[in-house]
């Protein structure tokens, strides 16, 4: 099954754990935006350092720094079909995305909206950063701004995707296995 898929949620809705499974079970080639920021951070590249400084001034990264980390997507979105995490969030994003995929003579399948509640993202939030010390996931006003700007941004993506008719909204807070089999039910 070669798709281009997105997956979108609130902070901890699920999304990294729902497209490592169907990377593995379909051979999706998965993209994770903040994993491929910081990688590019931690190589040291001159886009890591340019990214290092926009992230460490608090602001957004740009969408010329972005279009860089995307360079790398054709080959094997077409090869393998590419599930992202994370990406898009913002109406620009998914445009560019659009005119990256657009030159490949690809185009995204499917946004999979994984809908969880604020309160239910907090508890996850929570117990992710006593599992692995995320820093980010300590700081609550890290984690609210996080919640307030996916609250800001989700409304507009998701009107665009649904008029595209690509998008599909999943109850994220089931377990992983039933969440797993509503998106394959979806593909």
């Amino acid at each position: 099954m070669k798709k281009i898929i997105a997956l979108y949620g609130l902070a901890a809705a699920g999304k990294t754990t729902q497209a490592e499974l169907l990377a593995k079970k379909y051979g999706f080639y998965q993209f994770g935006m903040g994993d491929r920021l910081r990688a590019e951070i931690n190589s040291g590249s001159e886009l890591g350092k340019k990214i290092a400084d926009t992230v460490a001034s608090g602001l957004l990264v740009s969408d010329d720094l972005i279009t860089q980390v995307l360079q790398n997507i054709q080959e094997p979105a077409k090869k393998d079909g590419i599930i992202f995490d994370g990406f898009p969030r913002m109406i620009p994003q998914a445009k560019l995305l659009d005119k990256i995929l657009e030159e490949a003579e690809l185009e995204l399948d499917l946004l999979i909206l994984l809908d969880i509640t604020i309160e239910e993202a907090e508890k996850r939030i929570a117990n992710r950063a006593e599992m692995t010390g995320r820093s980010d996931d300590k700081d609550k006003a890290v984690v609210n701004n996080r919640l307030e700007v996916f609250r800001q941004e989700s409304q507009p993506l998701i009107a665009y995707y649904q008029e595209k008719g690509k998008f599909v909204k999943i109850d994220g807070s089931k377990n992983i296995e039933e969440v797993f089999a509503e998106i394959e039910r979806n593909l």
